[in-house]
């Protein structure tokens, strides 16, 4: 079925009024795209559920999120602002604080592989760091084996597995195989969270539109039918095709809207530091350059530009995310009726934002667009 929908960027203060609450609890599962700062508590030596130690092993990497975090950043791959789990759970009057600080239930970290490769969890050479299937084992928490029926679970995992599948293999038929086991185990694993009681899960396909990426989602959702397990899959490719072929609808621009690069000439909310990639992980919240950290490209460039940094949304993306997810859950998981007026949110970005037509499938069912 397709129909039209308008996304209107709630403000956070009234979000939670725009439709009644019936989670308790907002878990989430995966990597970079819905991590909430997994690092800020790991530099602290918070571990949560992981082993002792769960920094990323890389000293580099390290030594610049806790620079950037220092200098008033989030750590977070959103740079300087919110991420879309953290829009989502204030929506419902929830929380998505990172599993290993007080009151976690963010298990997402940064680099994660959907399953273990080669003894690792994540494209980072710590070991102890879970894949987003570990993730999903840890919260179960053999042998109680149980989940919070009334919890809402978001996942969002695979694009680690595809940069492994590059950097790793010379044929596309042999990328394709690997992706397509680590979509098997990560269907599995989301089967087990359903039999141990989940029942509201949004499952996002990868940021990518075409290639391995696509391969890997529709791999994903295809095994997630088979094994009937009932949930929203979110198309996270066809929303930022929407945004970047119509910038000025959202409040950006042709040089704003698209991924950015490194150096200062960068489009992206965020400028590179000496790592030119991933770079909103170690953005500063400061316009002031430094050898340390990356820093804003201007004091409002996270509501100006679509991205952070080459892989990650900014703040104003984020948004934009995080209210097209929760279109999907209000009409796919939690429907509620509409009150007469919403507000709109103040972002700085030209006020009102776009209107944006989607694909909907119910429950169950494949949501993503092919190109």
């Amino acid at each position: 079925m397709r129909i039209k929908l308008a996304v209107l960027a709630f403000s956070l203060a009234c979000a939670s009024q725009a439709s009644a609450t019936s989670f308790d609890a907002f878990y989430t599962f995966g990597d970079s795209t819905v991590d909430s700062g997994w690092w800020a508590g790991a530099l602290n030596g918070q571990c949560g559920a992981v082993a002792s130690p769960c920094t990323s092993g890389d000293p580099a990497f390290d030594a610049k999120v806790a620079s950037a975090i220092a200098a008033g950043g989030t750590g977070a791959p959103v740079g300087v602002g919110l991420m879309n789990t953290q829009i989502i759970a204030a929506h419902y009057g929830l929380t998505s604080i990172p599993e290993n600080q007080s009151g976690g239930t963010n298990y997402a970290i940064s680099g994660s592989l959907s399953a273990v490769v080669n003894g690792l969890g994540n494209l980072h050479s710590n070991t102890n760091l879970p894949s987003t299937v570990g993730q999903i084992s840890n919260y179960l928490g053999a042998p109680v084996n149980t989940a919070d029926p009334s919890a809402l679970y978001l996942i969002s995992s695979g694009g680690n597995d595809v940069t492994y599948a590059q950097d790793n293999f010379g044929t596309v038929a042999a990328q394709q195989t690997f992706l397509a086991n680590q979509a098997a185990a990560l269907a599995a694993s989301v089967h087990s969270l359903q039999v141990a009681g989940a029942q509201n899960i949004v499952v996002n396909g990868l940021q990518g539109s075409g290639g391995l990426a696509t391969y890997f989602t529709s791999t994903l959702f295809s095994d997630l039918t088979a094994l009937n397990v009932k949930f929203v899959g979110a198309d996270i490719a066809g929303l930022i095709q929407t945004v970047e072929a119509n910038p000025t609808s959202y409040g950006f621009t042709l040089a704003t809207v698209f991924p950015g690069v490194p150096g200062s000439a960068t489009g992206s909310a965020c400028v590179a530091g000496l790592l030119a990639t991933g770079w909103g992980q170690f953005c500063a919240n400061s316009t002031s350059s430094s050898p340390d950290h990356a820093h804003l490209r201007a004091s409002d460039s996270e509501q100006t530009s679509f991205w952070s940094d080459d892989q990650h949304l900014s703040a104003a993306g984020q948004l934009i995310e995080a209210n097209y997810e929760i279109g999907l859950i209000d009409a796919d998981i939690n429907p509620t009726p509409l009150p007469a007026a919403l507000p709109l949110f103040a972002t700085g970005i030209g006020g009102a934002m776009g209107l944006l037509g989607w694909r909907r499938k119910r429950r169950g069912q494949t949501e993503m667009r092919s190109s």
